[in-house]
C-alpha cells in the first residue's frame, strides 16, 4: 500500500517536472526565434504596402477620401486596416487646434488593443502632407506548440493517474483487505467475517474463500464430534473388552497352575480362550471400521455434466505440471458424452490417479484414454514404469494400504480408496491393470440417458 502511494506521488512529480522543463525549453526557443526574426514578418508587408500607396496615386486618393480602409486580401497576411491622417493648416500657416481636430489626432495615435500599429509619413514636394497608420496582426511564435505540449502532458497525466487510481481502488486496496483472511484461516480463526463484494476481480475469490471457511468450520466441528465419539468408543470398548479379557486371564492362570489335568479340560480351556480372543478381535475391527468411516466422509452430489468440461479441466490442471517435470502428457480423443455424477468429485478421482502416476511412474509418459462400453464411459489414466505386483492388486483399493513400490515415498494409502468410494457413490466403478510397460487405472462413469 505505502509503496503504491509513493509510486502515485512519484508519478505526479515526474509529470510536473516534465511540464516545467518542457515549457521552459519551449519558452527559450520562442525567445530565440523572436530575437532572430524580430518584426520582419509584418513590417515587410507594411513597407510593401506603403510603397504601393506612394507609387500609385489612385490608391492613395482612395485612402485620403475614406480615411479608413479595411484590408482583407490573401496578398497581405498581417495587415488588417489602413488609416490616413492629413496635416491641416489654416490661412496663417499655423496648425488648427480645434477640439475636433484634437480628437481626430488622439484617435489616430491611440493604440488598438487587437492590433500592432505602424505609422508612416506621407510627403508631397518634400513636405509632410499626412500620416498612414497600418494596423497589423503581429505573428505569435510558439503559442500553438505550448498549447499542444501542455494539452498532451495533461491528457497523459490524467490517463495514467486514472489507471493508477483504478488499480488502487479495484485491486490494491481490496487485496490488502483480503490478504489478512488466509492468515486468519491458517491460525484457525474461522469466525472472521468475509463480506461479499460485487467486485469483478475478487467476487469469485471471496465466494471461494467463504466456501473454504464454511468447509473448514464444518471439518472442525466434525473433528470435535469425532474426538468426542472416539473417547466414548474407547470407554465403551474398554468396558466391553474387560469381560473377555478377564476370562482369558482366568483360563491362562488355571492352565499355568495345572488345574486342568485331563486333555479334554485343557482343550476346552483353549477353545474358550480362542473364542474370547475372537470376541476381542471383533471389537478391534469395529474400532478400525468406525475410525475409517469417520475419518473419510465423502459427500457426492450427483447430477449431469459433459465430458468436455472434465477433460478441459484435466488439461488445464496438469499440462503445466507435466511440462515442468518434463513428462509427456497424452490426452486421447473423445465424444462429448453427457455423464452422470458429481463433476468436482470426478475431477478429484482423476486427480488422485494423476498424482499416483507422477509419484509411482518413471517420469516419461502419462496418458488419458477414453472409451465407451455398455452405456458407460471408461476413463483410463496410465503411466509408464513398473506396475504393482499381481499379488498386491486385490488390496490397492483398501484404506491405508501401501504397496511395496511405495517405500520411501510420501502417502497414506487413501488415494485409491477415496477413488473407489467416489465411483461407487456415482453408481460407477474402478479397476486397475498392469503390464510390463506400465500401470493403468480405469474409472467407470455412467453415461446419462
Amino acid at each position: 500500500m505505502k509503496k503504491f502511494r509513493k509510486m502515485m506521488v512519484l508519478t505526479i512529480l515526474i509529470y510536473l517536472g516534465i511540464t516545467i522543463l518542457g515549457n521552459r525549453i519551449m519558452y527559450d526557443q520562442k525567445k530565440e526565434t523572436e530575437a532572430s526574426s524580430g518584426d520582419s514578418f509584418y513590417l515587410v508587408e507594411v513597407n510593401r504596402m506603403y510603397q504601393e500607396y506612394l507609387n500609385h496615386p489612385e490608391l492613395f486618393q482612395e485612402i485620403k477620401e475614406q480615411r479608413n480602409l479595411s484590408v482583407r486580401t490573401r496578398e497581405y497576411r498581417f495587415i488588417r486596416q489602413v488609416s490616413y491622417l492629413p496635416v491641416s493648416m489654416d490661412s496663417a500657416g499655423e496648425k488648427a487646434e480645434s477640439q475636433n481636430r484634437k480628437n481626430e489626432i488622439s484617435e489616430f495615435y491611440q493604440q488598438n488593443n487587437h492590433y500592432h500599429s505602424v505609422i508612416k509619413p506621407v510627403f508631397e514636394q518634400q513636405q509632410i502632407k499626412g500620416y498612414l497608420r497600418f494596423d497589423c496582426i503581429k505573428p505569435e511564435t510558439g503559442n500553438g506548440s505550448f498549447m499542444v505540449f501542455n494539452a498532451g502532458i495533461f491528457i497523459g497525466f490524467i490517463f495514467q493517474f486514472s489507471v493508477l487510481l483504478y488499480l488502487y481502488k479495484k485491486l490494491i486496496r481490496p487485496f490488502h483487505v483480503l490478504s489478512e483472511i488466509p492468515y486468519e484461516l491458517s491460525r484457525g480463526n474461522l469466525r472472521h467475517d468475509i463480506k461479499e463484494q460485487k467486485n469483478r476481480y475478487f467476487g469469485k475469490f471471496l465466494w471461494g474463500i467463504g466456501m473454504l471457511k464454511d468447509s473448514l468450520e464444518s471439518h472442525k466441528q466434525r473433528e470435535l464430534k469425532l474426538a468426542k465419539d472416539k473417547k466414548m468408543i474407547l470407554l465403551a470398548i474398554s468396558h466391553d473388552i474387560k469381560t473377555p479379557l478377564h476370562t482369558i486371564q482366568l483360563y491362562a492362570k488355571a492352565l499355568e497352575r495345572g488345574m486342568y489335568r485331563t486333555r479334554e479340560e485343557q482343550q476346552e480351556a483353549a477353545v474358550k480362550i480362542r473364542e474370547k480372543t475372537e470376541e476381542i478381535d471383533g471389537f478391534v475391527k469395529d474400532i478400525v471400521k468406525s475410525s475409517t468411516e469417520d475419518l473419510i466422509s465423502i459427500e457426492v452430489e450427483n447430477g449431469e455434466f459433459y465430458l468436455k468440461e472434465l477433460a478441459e479441466k484435466i488439461r488445464s490442471g496438469y499440462t503445466e505440471k507435466c511440462h515442468i517435470n518434463h513428462i509427456k502428457l497424452l490426452i486421447g480423443d473423445y465424444d462429448n458424452y453427457l455423464l452422470y455424477g458429481d463433476p468436482d468429485k470426478a475431477y478429484e478421482a482423476v486427480g488422485n490417479l494423476m498424482e499416483n502416476a507422477f509419484k509411482y511412474g518413471d517420469g516419461i509418459e502419462i496418458g488419458i484414454r477414453f472409451a465407451e462400453e455398455e452405456n458407460y464411459l471408461l476413463l483410463t489414466v496410465y503411466n509408464t514404469g513398473d506396475p504393482v505386483k499381481e499379488s498386491e492388486m486385490p488390496h490397492i483399493f483398501e484404506s491405508f494400504y501401501r504397496g511395496v513400490n511405495a517405500e520411501g515415498k510420501q502417502g497414506n494409502g487413501l488415494g485409491l480408496y477415496i477413488c473407489r468410494e467416489i465411483m461407487l457413490k456415482m453408481k460407477g466403478d474402478i479397476y486397475a491393470t498392469g503390464d510390463d510397460g506400465g500401470m493403468s487405472v480405469t474409472l467407470v462413469i455412467k453415461i446419462s440417458g
